[in-house]
């Protein structure tokens, strides 16, 4: 079972596998998977074996050529794809690895079908160096913030991009980086070789290498590791049980049956561990020593935060933080919201109420981005947002939560908080301790969200939100499913939020909630702003009570 381990073709070709499996760990890493790798295999493959044979250069050169070219390449593919989601990505990615392969093959220059030889030679220790600088490398794109905006994309890119993650970007990033890797594998591949011909990197190639990541383990570098040393190692040791005369006859027989083999093994694997091999909790385990290492006492990290109070705006005449006007939107022809104008004070937590369909959620959602806006205006301290993107928005000073708890499953409660600081935008912004010490988490820094309990992955939402330090947050019925004790911490925390300097808007049905923090209540119904005013005045308001409240009694 040993033998291909010291098998120096066994090692090269686990050496390329793992270097393209790393590769595609990058892109899958923001969720797209991208089945065209076979393609810029092949495209760093000739690339190094034409600038080895006619040029003479050496590896390093021959690997940082084949590189940039297939990362060069895959950008126009990158912002083509970033269009696409789900099946029409993957098949997508698929054809570009095919139009390469048939590219390749009627190019007489390159051999064409007859294939591409006359390349120089290089050593197993040469090719393990590259894999040691490749994987340190990825490595450090995955921890750096790049790496944990690719993997908050990964599980929910909305609630990424509302966290101020560029996500177009980081995804065409993503691609292009990814394509660079494998390319690299593919420059490695035909210095290992010394012949090269299209039949090399069939749709089979990507495939394969796919797998390697799917079976290793999704969210970690060592799960894409494991992935290429398990397929590579299993089909390996297959063939060569079908070739050793010397086994007995039953054994020799699995070599034949080896892909069909190695086949059912996936299946059974993606049915029990469908992670793969390393799953996210497998991952955080070695780590959590070194990260407590890091940090503060946890008495340090449960003091209070300090006040930190957003300065005032350039200017000396005072404005509203921030102004909509004439907002409309419709979905085909139903009128979600018909010129809503609203300006809501600095540091002030105004309610927003109103009947199931009057147009709250719609309104956030086109306030933070998530809906184009149609018509009307969104300034903040004067700031025309009208036409930005949703991270844009983030890091102007526009933040949310959603009405369905949308916290990122693989990030821990640290890295959501981290996540959310990076969109600060330059305002003054608290460290991930004292945001963790001000929602209650502190003590849960390493806990992955599935272990909280609802009030607590609400205070997680809250406190992402609020890391980026912004002028104004929307919360949408943040009190949903809570019972009463967590309803209670809820309001405290509102009430800290805001004693931190940030403006408030409440989207909550919970009336006695509501009306309890509030300074100023707005009212919608069936889209349009029916009227705005102290929380007392409000409710006593006679359209309020026929519209919405109807003989409910509330308290103020």
């Amino acid at each position: 079972m040993l033998e291909p381990l010291a098998n120096e073709s066994f090692l090269f070709l686990l050496v390329i596998n793992i270097i393209a499996s790393l590769g595609m760990a990058i892109v899958y890493a923001t969720g797209q998977l991208n089945l065209g790798q076979a393609g810029f295999l092949a495209i760093g493959a000739y690339t190094a074996a034409v600038t080895n044979k006619l040029l003479g250069w050496p590896l390093a050169a021959n690997l940082v050529a084949s590189g940039l070219i297939a990362g060069l390449i895959a950008l126009p593919i990158a912002l083509g794809a970033n269009r696409v989601r789900g099946i029409y990505l993957i098949m997508g990615t698929l054809a570009v690895g095919e139009i390469v392969q048939v590219t390749i093959s009627n190019v007489d220059a390159l051999g064409g079908l007859q294939g591409y030889s006359g390349i120089a030679p290089i050593t197993l220790a040469d090719a393990v160096i590259v894999l040691a600088l490749v994987f340190v490398a990825t490595a450090a794109l995955m921890a750096s913030p790049m790496g944990l905006q690719m993997r908050a994309i990964f599980d929910d890119e909305d609630a990424a991009a509302a966290a101020g993650v560029a996500t177009r970007r980081v995804k065409v990033v993503a691609v292009v980086l990814s394509a660079a890797v494998v390319g690299m594998a593919g420059g490695l591949m035909a210095r290992w070789l010394l012949f090269i011909a299209p039949r090399n990197f069939g749709v089979g190639v990507s495939f394969r290498i796919a797998l390697f990541i799917l079976i290793g383990g999704v969210h970690s570098i060592w799960g894409a590791v494991l992935g290429a040393f398990s397929v590579t190692y299993l089909l390996e040791v297959l063939r060569v049980l079908g070739n050793n005369e010397a086994l007995p006859l039953w054994m020799q027989t699995l070599g034949p049956w080896r892909q069909v083999i190695y086949g059912a093994l996936v299946m059974v694997l993606m049915k029990f561990r469908p992670e793969g091999i390393i799953s996210r909790h497998w991952a955080l385990r070695p780590t959590r020593p070194l990260r407590r290492l890091r940090r503060r006492p946890s008495s340090q990290l449960q003091a209070a935060p300090r006040q930190v109070s957003h300065p005032a705006p350039a200017g000396s005449n005072p404005v509203p933080l921030l102004q909509l006007g004439e907002i409309s939107h419709n979905f085909g022809g139903l009128a979600a919201l018909q010129d809503v104008s609203l300006t809501v004070d600095r540091e002030e937590i105004m309610a927003l109420i109103g009947a199931n369909g009057a147009g709250k959620t719609t309104l956030i959602n086109v306030v933070s981005g998530r809906y184009a806006l149609q018509k009307g205006r969104i300034c903040l301290l004067n700031q025309d947002l009208s036409h930005f993107r949703p991270e844009r928005r983030t890091r102007a000073g526009v933040s949310r939560t959603f009405q369905a708890v949308r916290t990122f499953a693989h990030l821990t409660v640290e890295e959501q908080l981290r996540l959310g600081s990076l969109a600060h935008g330059g305002r003054p912004a608290l460290s991930v301790a004292e945001i963790a010490a001000l929602i209650g988490l502190a003590d849960k820094l390493d806990t992955l969200p599935e272990t909280l309990s609802l009030g607590e992955q609400r205070r997680l939402e809250i406190g992402r939100a609020i890391a980026s330090r912004p002028w104004v947050i929307f919360l949408d019925e943040p009190s949903v499913g809570m019972n009463l004790a967590e309803r209670q911490e809820l309001a405290a925390l509102i009430r800290q939020v805001r004693e931190q300097g940030i403006t408030v808007v409440l989207v909550d049905h919970n009336l006695d909630l509501a009306l309890s923090l509030a300074d100023r209540v707005a009212v919608l119904d069936f889209g349009k702003l029916l009227t705005i005013g102290l929380p007392g005045d409000v409710i006593r308001d006679r359209r309020v009570r026929d519209a919405y409240l109807g003989n409910l009694e509330v308290t103020v």
